[in-house]
């Protein structure tokens, strides 16, 4: 359910936050500068794992993906009142694509993501794994 959601919803949240990305400095975007610190789950569970991502330069990352392999994407929003979505697809050779999806309020982050990993021999047709994280805004000490 939630992966044709984001399906049908990818292509209009994608077009309508290139129209906003980016609005003042040229590379940046509406969420530059913020970290957030983040528990994760796959969907419909409880969370089994934490994240941290940043926002820089008009770029996202997951700390968390580093060790499979996935870097930074640009990522697009689109700000309504004091809600800001996004979206980014982040990319790795040997550990597919994370399609990614999100609001922030405030100082908090909600986001949900769709893992599809790259074909193997031992799994030609790997299974999309739908996830979720949920946290804050990393406080600066």
């Amino acid at each position: 359910m939630v992966a044709l959601t984001l399906s049908l919803l990818w292509p209009a949240l994608h077009s309508v936050a290139a129209e906003t990305a980016g609005k003042g400095t040229p590379g940046m975007g509406a969420l530059d500068g913020k970290v957030f610190v983040m528990e994760t789950g796959d969907m419909g569970k409880k969370a089994d794992g934490k994240d941290t991502m940043t926002f820089r330069n008009g770029k996202f990352h997951s700390q968390g993906c580093d060790r499979y392999g996935f870097g930074d994407a640009v990522y697009t929003t689109a700000t309504q009142g004091d809600t800001v979505t996004f979206a980014t697809e982040t990319v790795s050779p040997k550990s597919g694509k994370i399609q990614w999806e999100g609001t922030v309020r405030g100082d908090k982050i909600d986001v949900r993501y769709i893992w599809t990993d790259a074909a193997h021999w031992y799994k030609p047709n790997p299974k999309p794994l739908e996830k979720w994280g949920k946290g804050e805004l990393k406080k600066v000490e």
